[in-house]
C-alpha cells in the first residue's frame, strides 16, 4: 500500500474505532446489528441434529465435510433483513444476499444466522460489487468474517479499485491491518471474485480467485462465527451482492491437482498449423519436415522471436517446450541461447533461455527500452548440442518457477506482463550461426505438481518440524518425495513417499532437497 494510502485507511480505521467506543455507550447503529435470536442450541450428544433444525440449510448438505453452505436463493434460511441509519441489508432475489453502506467511513459486519462457533476451517465465498448502485468514486473493503465474538474477529477484504487486500484484526479497542498487498487478479466492479480462507489453529492462509495471495499467523481468536464484512473508506455508497458463501472442516491434506487442460500444442509434423515460413536478412524460419519446426540465426549479436500462429493470450499457464540445437548447421565456436517466450506483447515479454555450450539458464524480460537478466544460473543436466532438452515454465500470476529436464532450477517474480502471447526465442551471442530445432510445444493450464528429489547424501526424517523431534529414518540422495505440507515458519516439510507412505518431517534447505515447485504453496499444517 502506498503511504497516502495507508494513511488514509489508518485515519479511516481510527474514525471508526472513535465510532464504536462512541455506540458502544449510546447504542449507535455502527455496531454489528443484532440478528433475531436463534432458538436454544441443545449442546447434549444429539445436538448435531438439534442444530440442524435451527439452520434449514444444513439439512440439504450431503458432503460431512461441509459445516454450513448457502446460496442465497433461499430466504428462509435466516439471513437478517433490516435497514438502519447508514446502511440495509438483506436478499436480493433472485440469487444473492446484499450489504448496502451509504455513508463514508462506515462499517459493518453480518453473521451466519445459525450462529455456530467455528474453529478450524476452510470459508469460501463468492462476491462482487453492483456499479449502479456504487459511488463512481471512493475507496471501500468488503469480505469475510471468521472467528468472530461480539467486537473480536478477522477479516479477509478485497478493494476492487485499489486491487488490493488486507486481512484485518478487530478488538474492543482497535481495528488493525494484520497483513495487505496487491492482487491484480481481483476485478473489476460488476464482476465476481472468490475469497477463501484456511484457518487452522493460528495459522491463516488467504486466496484471491484460487491463488495464494497471503499468510498470517495470530493466535488470539480461536473460534467464533463467520459472516460477511463491508467498510466504506471516502466512497459515498457501495452495494454488495454476496453469491455464495461455504464452511468446510480443515483438510491438511493438499488439495489434487486439477485436471490438465490443454490449451494449445504442436509436435510440428502438420505445416497447416501455420507457423511462419520466412527468410530474412539475418535468420530464416519455417518447417523442418518431417518433425520440426527450425529458426536459424546467420549472424552474431542478433535474437529473434516468433510466436504460435493464433497470437492466443494466455495468463497463468505451464508452457513446455522440447528442443536442441543442430551441430552440423550452428558454428563450431561461440556461444547462443534459446528457448520459450511467454506473456508477450509488443516488444514486452519473458523468455527462458539456455546456452548448450555454458551450461546455463536465464529468465529475460523485454520491454520497448531493455532487455535484462531477471535472474541465470548454471544446470550441468543441459544436454550439448543434438540432444533434446525439456523447458518448462510454470507461471502463476507474478510467481514463475523454471525447469530443465524436470529439475526445478531457478525462481523468478516479476509484476509487470500479466498474459501474452507464446512463442519461441533464439539470440546469438558471438557465433556466427546456430540452427534451433523445436520439436514440440504445449500450453496447459498452471500446474503444481509438488514433488521434491533429496539433493544430500543422506536426509533425516523427524517426527515433527524441529531438531528437538527424533528422527526415526532417513532419506538417500535421489529419493523421490511428495511434500504434503509445511509448518508456519516455512522450513520444514512434511512429506510421503510416492506410494504415499506417510513419513514424517524434513528440513528444506536448497543443498538437502530440490522441489519441482514453491512450498509457499503448500497448506500450513500442524505436528
Amino acid at each position: 500500500m502506498n503511504s497516502h494510502h495507508m494513511y488514509r485507511l489508518n485515519r479511516v480505521i481510527s474514525a471508526l474505532l472513535f465510532l464504536s467506543l462512541v455506540a458502544g455507550c449510546t447504542g449507535n447503529a455502527s455496531t454489528p446489528p443484532t440478528d433475531p435470536t436463534p432458538a436454544p442450541v441443545d449442546t447434549s450428544p444429539t445436538a448435531e441434529v438439534t442444530q440442524a433444525s435451527v439452520n434449514p440449510t444444513l439439512e440439504l448438505v450431503a458432503d460431512s465435510n461441509i459445516l454450513y453452505q448457502d446460496d442465497f436463493t433461499n430466504p428462509a434460511t435466516g439471513w437478517p433483513e433490516e435497514k438502519f441509519d447508514n446502511y440495509f441489508i438483506g436478499y436480493h432475489e433472485p440469487e444473492y444476499y446484499h450489504i448496502e453502506i451509504t455513508s463514508a467511513n462506515y462499517k459493518t459486519t453480518v453473521l451466519e444466522p445459525g450462529k455456530q462457533i467455528v474453529d478450524d476451517a476452510i470459508i469460501e465465498g463468492k462476491v462482487f460489487t453492483v456499479s449502479q448502485k456504487t459511488a463512481a468514486e471512493g475507496d471501500f473493503i468488503y469480505g469475510q468474517v471468521f472467528r468472530r465474538s461480539g467486537d473480536q474477529y478477522y477479516a479477509f477484504t478485497i478493494s476492487p479499485r485499489t486491487k488490493k487486500w488486507f486481512v484485518l484484526k478487530s478488538s474492543p479497542n482497535a481495528l488493525a491491518v494484520l497483513a495487505e498487498g496487491t492482487e491484480e487478479s481481483i476485478h473489476n466492479l460488476d464482476a465476481e471474485d472468490i475469497l477463501r480462507v484456511d484457518a487452522q489453529g493460528p495459522n491463516f492462509s488467504f486466496y484471491v480467485n484460487d491463488r495464494l495471495v497471503g499468510q498470517a499467523t495470530d493466535a488470539d481468536y480461536k473460534s467464533g462465527e463467520v459472516g460477511f464484512y463491508v467498510q466504506t473508506l471516502d466512497a459515498a455508497n457501495v452495494h454488495i451482492h454476496f453469491d455464495s458463501l461455504s464452511v468446510k472442516k480443515f483438510d491438511s491434506s493438499p488439495p489434487p491437482n486439477p485436471p490438465v487442460v490443454m490449451l494449445y500444442q504442436d509436435d510440428f509434423t502438420n505445416p497447416a498449423s501455420n507457423w511462419p515460413e520466412k527468410k530474412f536478412d539475418n535468420y530464416f524460419i519455417g518447417y523442418h519436415e518431417p518433425e520440426y519446426y527450425h529458426i536459424e540465426v546467420t549472424s552474431a549479436n542478433y535474437r529473434t522471436t516468433v510466436f504460435e500462429p493464433e497470437k492466443q493470450s494466455f495468463g497463468d499457464i505451464t508452457i513446455e517446450a522440447k528442443t536442441f540445437t543442430v551441430s552440423q548447421k550452428t558454428a563450431a565456436t561461440g556461444d547462443f541461447i534459446y528457448g520459450p517466450v511467454f506473456r508477450r506483447s509488443g516488444d514486452q515479454y519473458y523468455a527462458f533461455a539456455i546456452s548448450p555450450r555454458a551450461k546455463k539458464w536465464f529468465m529475460i524480460k523485454s520491454s520497448p527500452n531493455a532487455l535484462v537478466i531477471l535472474a541465470e544460473g548454471t544446470e550441468d543436466s543441459i544436454h550439448d548440442l543434438d540432444v533434446e532438452d525439456v523447458l518448462r515454465v510454470d507461471a502463476q500470476g507474478s510467481k514463475f518457477s523454471l525447469h530443465i529436464n524436470e529439475h526445478l532450477v531457478g525462481q523468478v517474480t516479476d509484476a509487470d506482463y500479466a498474459s501474452g502471447e507464446v512463442g519461441f526465442y533464439v539470440q546469438t551471442l558471438d557465433v556466427a550461426n546456430v540452427h534451433v530445432h523445436i520439436d514440440s510445444i504445449s500450453v496447459r493450464n498452471f500446474e503444481t505438481p509438488l514433488v521434491c528429489n533429496v539433493t544430500a547424501l543422506t536426509l533425516n526424517v523427524r517426527t515433527g518440524p524441529g531438531t528437538s523431534f527424533p528422527s526415526d529414518t532417513y532419506l538417500s540422495k535421489d529419493d523421490v518425495i511428495v511434500p504434503i505440507g509445511r509448518n508456519s515458519e516455512g522450513d520444514w516439510i512434511k512429506v510421503k513417499l510416492e506410494n504415499g507412505e506417510d513419513l514424517g518431517w524434513i528440513f528444506d534447505s536448497a543443498g538437502y532437497i530440490s522441489c519441482s515447485a514453491a512450498i509457499d504453496l503448500l497448506p500450513v499444517i500442524s505436528p
